[in-house]
């Protein structure tokens, strides 16, 4: 029998970066995206770190434990300043 644990991805890509296009907001945080998502906040985030790495989202901390997200595609006027 095979033991070893095979990822299932739950949330496709596209809905998670769906996300951002589905409030009046230029920005995101993951707690406020896992209650829309069939994820948890902490495989949100993992989520998110994966495509930041890909270059199609960005992230800001904004407090000692807040981060805001953000699409790539948004562009640098318009993104938060730190």
């Amino acid at each position: 029998m095979d033991h070893t644990m095979a990822r299932r991805v739950s949330v496709t890509d596209e809905e998670i970066l769906e996300q951002f296009e589905m409030v009046d907001a230029p920005v995101r945080t993951a707690p406020e995206m896992a209650q829309e998502l069939p994820i948890g906040q902490d495989g949100l985030r993992r989520r998110l770190k994966e495509l930041e790495g890909e270059g199609r989202v960005v992230s800001r901390q904004v407090g000692a434990r807040s981060v805001v997200w953000w699409k790539a595609s948004i562009e640098a006027s318009a993104a938060p300043e730190s």
